[in-house]
């Protein structure tokens, strides 16, 4: 079939490019300050990395574990240790929060 293409005055295209954005959201005054709450407690960051770095620890023995000496690992002892050292890697991030050290002291 042939389509049929609606030709748009250029009014309406001036009038569409013209329209004002919509108002940006507040932000809700609670969130913002659990988030500080959370950068700033050290227990919680303590708690929180370190448990994901005892879990990685504790995957990748496993994985370790299951590999015999000398026979090269199959795909799901190679899949467990990357997943043990994307938790690592993410338990060393909330430990050191390099994003809240990033931005200067107000």
């Amino acid at each position: 079939g042939v389509r049929r293409v609606d030709r748009v005055r250029v009014e309406d295209k001036e009038e569409l490019m013209s329209a004002p954005a919509p108002p940006p959201l507040p932000a809700p005054a609670p969130a913002q300050r659990q988030r500080q709450m959370l950068r700033e407690c050290w227990g919680c960051r303590l708690l929180c990395g370190g448990g994901l770095v005892a879990a990685a620890a504790w995957i990748y023995a496993s994985a370790r574990g299951a590999s015999r000496p000398g026979n090269p690992p199959g795909m799901g002892v190679v899949g467990q240790m990357v997943f043990a050292l994307g938790l690592l890697s993410f338990g060393l991030v909330v430990l050191v929060d390099p994003v809240n050290k990033s931005r200067p002291k107000e």
